[in-house]
């Protein structure tokens, strides 16, 4: 907002004119804010989408698929959580047998004999990882909201400097004597 006119100042109309026309052509949103904006948004989305991406696809494991052949829980620590493991059978590319128990990701139901995508290293087999949990983490998601969150605050900006410059008008109309 450029000039500030105080009540009981009193101006031309022809000042008037001229200084509604400065409020009404100054953005209520930089274009270099919403420029940065929309730069923060698509690094955030493009991170984590590369995140989920990197979690379901790790580059140095060999994908396979394998069989729950067991499942089982039991106490972990001392206070008495309890952790749900599988054991899941698999063969290499070499064609080698291999079985490994790991536990169970959370919220994800496993039956014996279910098929499982799993990732294992191709020196050390017997490093497999379960990669059959596809949802997105949760830095991922915090990544993808700061688009809307980022929206929400312009929008309240936006709505924010309309207020001040409707005012900011009216007090012009006020000190010019103006209907407009």
């Amino acid at each position: 907002m450029q000039a500030r006119i105080m009540p009981k100042t009193n101006i031309s109309k022809a000042y008037y004119k001229q200084l509604v026309d400065k409020i009404e052509h100054d953005p209520l949103i930089k274009r270099t804010t919403i420029s940065v904006a929309c730069l923060v948004a698509a690094i955030c989305v493009l991170s984590g989408s590369l995140l989920w991406f990197t979690k379901s696809n790790p580059g140095n494991l060999v994908q396979t698929n394998a069989v729950v052949t067991s499942i089982s829980s039991s106490k972990t620590n001392g206070i008495g959580a309890v952790t749900t493991f599988i054991t899941f059978n698999f063969k290499t590319s070499d064609g080698v047998d291999k079985s490994v128990r790991q536990p169970a990701n959370d919220g994800l139901r496993y039956t014996e004999g279910q098929n499982i995508k799993i990732g294992y290293h191709p020196s050390n087999p017997n490093y497999a990882r379960n990669l059959n949990d596809n949802r997105p983490n949760q830095l991922s998601v915090l990544l993808w909201t700061v688009p809307f969150i980022l929206m929400i605050w312009l929008t309240f900006v936006a709505l924010f400097r309309h207020h001040k410059r409707q005012v900011e008008i009216w007090q012009a109309a006020e000190a010019a004597d103006s209907d407009d």
